[in-house]
Order: structure tokens, then C-alpha cells, then sequence
């Protein structure tokens, strides 16, 4: 199983469509996490819609998110922070708080407590992936490209215990890091 982490689309079609051509030659079960700023429920029905068979998908709200009731229609759709299990590991995904600093500090203090395997969150717009004591922190970037150096987006591929931010143009991997192999936890929301 392979899961995609994404941020911040900001409702740029054009990005959000090149991202999911991407996402067509994936087979078997697989995972879309978005990490808010989605910004319309039109961007989130495509998202929706064009996802091929065996996908799921979670939306993490963020703080351009407005129509929430909207967006609950069409997917499953949770306000932050959320916990969840992907690949065995325990993650806490949230878009962010306030300013882009005080969103890094929170990640950061998350990440260094321990408790989780993986800390993903989003809106800075700037993509992030870095080992702390025993936890990943994670920030996929923005995958509308705006306020950032270019579109980027995260996998965390289950079967080989790896995590890679990617360059949506270029396809190249950006950074990349091998996960810790552990068993699932109890307690936690599962999604894979």
C-alpha cells in the first residue's frame, strides 16, 4: 500500500489534475491524505471523483476551508488535529495553527514528544521531511506551488518503510527517509 500526502491546493486545477494523472498507474490499495486549504468543495469533488479504484481518502481541514458542511458531503472530511494509522505507524495529521512559525513549532514539539511515528501538517507552503529522536516530521509542501518553490507532494510507500517528498514537475525525489518497521498500535483510527 502506498499512501499520498498532500497540502495546501488553494484551488489550482491545474497543479491538483497533473497531481492526479500521477495517480493513475497506482495499483492495489492505496491513500490520499490532504492536509487542508483544499479552499472549494468543487476542488474536492474532483479530487474525489478522479481517484482510481481502491483509494481512500481523508481531508484534514484547514484555515481556507470554509464550507465545511460542503465539504463533509462529498468526503471524509475531520477538523484538526487527527489521529490515524497508516502502515502500521501512529501519525498525527493537522493543516496548522496561526503563522507558518508557530506551526513549525508545534510540529516540531510533536515530533520530538515521541508519541507519534509521524508528524504531517501543512500550511507554510514550504516542504519538510526530518527525523526527530524517534519520529518523522512531515510537511508535504504545497501542492498548488503558490507562496512555495514549486508544487510538491509526499508517499509513504508501506511496504518498503519509506517516506519521499516529491517535485509534481519534475517527478524527482526531493527527500526521502526509510520509516521504522513496527506493528500496528491499538487505540488509533485506521485508514491502512
Amino acid at each position: 500500500m502506498k499512501v499520498f500526502v498532500v497540502s495546501d491546493t488553494h484551488d489550482r486545477l491545474s497543479t491538483l489534475e497533473k497531481f492526479l494523472d500521477t495517480l493513475k498507474s497506482v495499483r492495489g490499495p492505496a491513500y490520499l491524505v490532504h492536509l487542508g486549504d483544499v479552499v472549494s468543495p468543487f476542488t474536492l469533488k474532483l479530487i474525489a471523483e478522479s481517484l482510481p479504484e481502491g483509494f481512500g481518502l481523508k481531508v484534514v481541514l484547514g484555515n481556507n476551508d470554509a464550507d465545511k458542511v460542503l465539504l463533509s458531503r462529498i468526503s471524509d472530511v475531520v477538523d484538526q488535529p487527527e489521529e490515524l494509522e497508516l502502515c502500521g505507524l501512529k501519525v498525527l495529521a493537522f493543516h496548522g495553527f496561526k503563522s507558518p512559525e508557530l506551526t513549525e513549532k508545534m510540529a516540531t514539539w510533536a515530533a520530538r514528544d515521541g508519541h507519534y511515528d509521524i508528524v504531517m501538517y501543512g500550511h507554510t507552503h514550504r516542504f519538510r521531511l526530518e527525523r526527530l529522536r524517534s519520529s518523522h516530521l512531515l510537511n508535504p509542501g504545497a501542492l498548488s506551488g503558490y507562496l512555495a518553490e514549486r508544487a510538491t507532494y509526499a508517499v509513504i510507500e508501506c511496504v518498503a518503510r519509506r517516506v519521499s517528498v516529491i517535485d509534481l514537475s519534475t517527478g524527482a525525489e526531493l527527500l526521502g527517509s526509510t520509516l521504522p518497521k513496527k506493528l500496528p498500535r491499538e487505540n488509533v483510527k485506521g485508514v491502512g
